[in-house]
């Protein structure tokens, strides 16, 4: 498929992932047995994990209290920057021209800019009421139930609107609100639900402020000069925050899902990676690929980390369901966002000394609002509804490395990476203990003894990476063949996507030489070292003027 490729080389059809000794690829005839096994394997999965408890402050034994929920939805905005497909695999039933990829530059916030203002001018706003160019990323306000307070910024949402509708239908409530049918943001999975939406509309407020820093700085082009320094504002803008955002993913995201071996491994200067498709000396700039094995198979595992509720704000705890359905998608009459689903960013994100949610621990069970029938319906024979069988079934029609040859592939280029994990190391042991687990909630699925052995043996992939974080970390972290394969992608992602700071350098180092790129100064230097979420937030929360916002913001 057009911007997909394998992690490491093509598979030979000896190394391919296999049902029933029948390779999905290769085998459309036998597609019915595997969609019957991903469904039996799903219902397996139905089954509550018993975690052992922990030391940690933690309320409920299934929370990982090192890895806020804020980083659940953080993943899904970069899995959204890496990946933008027409079609699910699953739903495609196989490879073909609605599951190509349509990213090609990595990590370079195309799901939050679009094309710019001239490619995407419906999610920029005016810059300034004495200036008509676009340089700011379009905002909403936010509804009040009640009376509207005087106090902080309304534009809490992203930006939505009503549209003609050809077909006659109309969503609107008669007499009380027009169905705003329409999410103005690049990418329209960005409203997906009120916390991706949330988190869209944080980056927004982030880009925001970030234009009026250096419209303070820039000095006054004249009115022959405006169209240029509306232009090299959004530039300098833009590539300050793809900065932030890298900081970011490499000392904070990363950090906290990655085993701490590989996690050392890869994150210094000049990272040794295994997995380079097209160059021996750096990752290409241009025609840029995702590995399947990392969207189809382990990226996946942020699935495992969704709560089942979540408290929004002070006032406002909500469960999953009632927030997935929360979109203009699903709930255009209701939109914009009311008070209830600000999301106060000290509940999703440790900040001074915040207790927030907490995310799912990672392994082989996901909350039951992922099989809500409403957000993922049955679409094949099996009449399975929920993003767990998507999951399952998409890898097991990707034509991806198996387990064991993955294993053994890694094993042979890097055995130091694996040689720490019996489970990855020692097959017969992997296999009786994949057998173990299968057997002891076999009445969930109603898993054959054939399955069993068939699971056993050979695993899908984005199942494997959940048990083997179950396994290895207690679910508080991926386990090293997830964390080498994620690893990879992201940290080579990352190199891909644009000039890097040099060994050692600070944020403030990078962002000034992007100022000189634009100007003859530096205008980004009131940038704080910002290295994690909580900074980006509190920065954000600063420079946007919502310290007092009501309902709070931070």
């Amino acid at each position: 498929m057009p911007g997909f490729r394998h992690f490491l080389a093509t598979p030979a059809p000896s190394q391919r992932f296999r049902a029933f000794g029948a390779d999905p690829l290769a085998s459309p005839s036998h597609h019915a047995e595997l969609r019957g096994l991903m469904h039996r394997l799903s219902r397996r999965m139905d089954a509550a994990i018993k975690w052992p408890p922990l030391q940690a402050r933690s309320t409920e034994y299934w929370e990982n209290p090192f890895i806020p929920s804020g980083y659940t939805y953080l993943l899904q905005f970069v899995a959204h920057d890496l990946v933008h497909s027409a079609i699910p695999l699953s739903v495609a039933g196989g490879l073909g021209g609605g599951t190509t990829n349509a990213r090609r530059t990595p990590l370079r916030l195309e799901t939050l800019y679009g094309s710019g203002p001239v490619g995407s001018p419906h999610i920029y706003a005016l810059d300034a009421s004495n200036d008509d160019r676009r340089t700011k990323l379009r905002l909403g306000r936010m509804r009040w139930k009640e009376n509207e307070p005087a106090s902080g910024c309304p534009f809490r949402d992203i930006a939505r609107t009503p549209a003609e509708n050809l077909t006659g239908i109309d969503r609107s409530i008669a007499g009380v609100r027009v169905a705003l049918t329409e999410a103005l943001v690049a990418d329209p999975r960005n409203d997906d639900h009120a916390v991706m939406s949330q988190l869209t509309a944080l980056l927004a407020l982030l880009h925001n402020g970030l234009i009026d820093i250096i419209r303070r700085h820039e000095g006054n082009a004249g009115p022959n000069g405006q169209f240029g320094a509306a232009y090299k504002r959004f530039l300098c803008a833009r590539e300050a925050l793809v900065a932030i955002y890298h900081n970011v993913l490499r000392k904070d995201l990363m950090r906290r899902v990655i085993h701490p071996a590989i996690y050392a491994v890869y994150n210094g200067p000049n990272p040794d990676f295994i997995d380079r498709p097209h160059s021996t000396e750096r990752f290409p700039t241009g025609g840029w690929e995702i590995p399947l094995e990392f969207s189809h198979g382990a990226f996946r595992f942020g699935h495992a980390m969704v709560r089942p509720e979540y408290q929004i704000n002070d006032l406002s705890l909500h469960d999953l369901n009632i927030t997935l359905e929360k979109s203009s998608v699903n709930d255009p009459a209701n939109m914009p966002l009311d008070e209830t689903w600000m999301v106060q960013w000290s509940r999703f994100f440790e900040i001074d000394g915040s207790t927030p949610n907490f995310s799912r621990r990672i392994g082989p069970h996901l909350s039951d609002g992922l099989g809500n029938d409403q957000i993922f319906p049955a679409f094949d024979e099996t009449a399975r509804v929920g993003l767990l069988y998507r999951d399952l079934l998409g890898a097991g029609l990707a034509g991806m490395w198996s387990v064991d040859a993955l294993i053994a592939e890694i094993g042979n280029r890097r055995p130091q990476l694996i040689s720490a994990s019996r489970l990855l190391t020692d097959r017969a042991y992997r296999v009786d203990q994949l057998r173990e687990w299968l057997v002891s909630g076999q009445v969930y699925g109603a898993l054959t003894d054939r399955d069993i052995e068939t699971l056993a043996n050979d695993p899908p992939l984005p199942f494997f990476i959940l048990f083997e974080a179950m396994q290895q970390t207690d679910g508080l972290q991926l386990g090293l063949l997830g964390s080498v394969i994620v690893s990879e992608t992201i940290f080579g992602a990352l190199l891909a996507g644009g000039p890097q700071p040099a060994g050692g350098a600070s944020l403030a180092d990078h962002l000034d030489r992007i100022s000189h790129e634009f100007y003859l100064t530096n205008v980004l230097q009131e940038i704080p070292e910002i290295s994690s979420m909580a900074q980006l937030v509190e920065f954000t929360t600063e420079i946007a003027d919502l310290r007092q916002a009501v309902p709070a913001f931070l």
